[in-house]
């Protein structure tokens, strides 16, 4: 394993470059662009998911935590 690990860190070392090497390749405007663009997927991503996925009633957990929040609501 140790082996591994260390295979992986080596070439993980050798495929980084250094904030000089970023800096003279990019302009700053780029950067910050292809950060939005990612910002932007990554936030369609998660909005896809919230759409896609079963509605609150039809999961066990919440529509137990429902139940019990109405009876002791009823109860008071």
């Amino acid at each position: 394993m140790y082996n591994l690990e260390a295979a992986l860190i080596y070439h993980w070392q050798k495929k980084t470059l250094s904030d000089e090497e970023i800096f003279q390749m990019s302009n700053p405007g780029e950067v910050i662009a292809r950060t939005a663009i990612g910002f932007a997927i990554f936030a369609v991503m998660i909005l896809g998911l919230n759409l896609w996925a079963a509605p609150n009633d039809e999961r066990p957990q919440v529509a137990a935590a429902y139940q019990a929040q109405s009876l002791s609501l009823d109860g008071q």
